[in-house]
């Protein structure tokens, strides 16, 4: 019965360990797609806060709008650099997923 059981686990144990393999690159994925959101939540929140203090800090429409306009392209700028690092990031869990799996596939031949 003692065989039986060792059997079990063994056979329980090789038939989960992809599933194991796979939730450590999905757990690292969605550590580094947080992070990158809350990068992006605190950009978004301190030009949010710039704007908000732009119409005070000038008596000239034309230097209060300048300085608006100067902002909202940095922040397009900013923006447009997190969208490439996103689609980078996505690139490399591709390849992780694809490397994992050839890596599981082989183990099973």
């Amino acid at each position: 019965m003692n065989d039986q059981y060792k059997q079990l686990m063994d056979m329980q144990s090789r038939t989960l360990e992809p599933l194991r393999i796979f939730a450590g690159v999905a757990a690292d994925a969605i550590e580094r797609i947080s992070r990158k959101n809350y990068a992006i939540m605190g950009d978004v929140m301190e030009f949010s806060t710039k704007q908000v203090q732009l119409p005070v800090s000038s008596e000239s429409l034309t230097d209060i709008t300048s300085a608006q306009t100067a902002e909202t392209n940095a922040f397009v700028e900013q923006m447009n650099s997190r969208a490439t690092e996103y689609a980078d990031m996505a690139q490399q869990f591709s390849s992780k997923v694809k490397e994992t799996s050839e890596s599981i596939s082989a183990s099973f031949k």
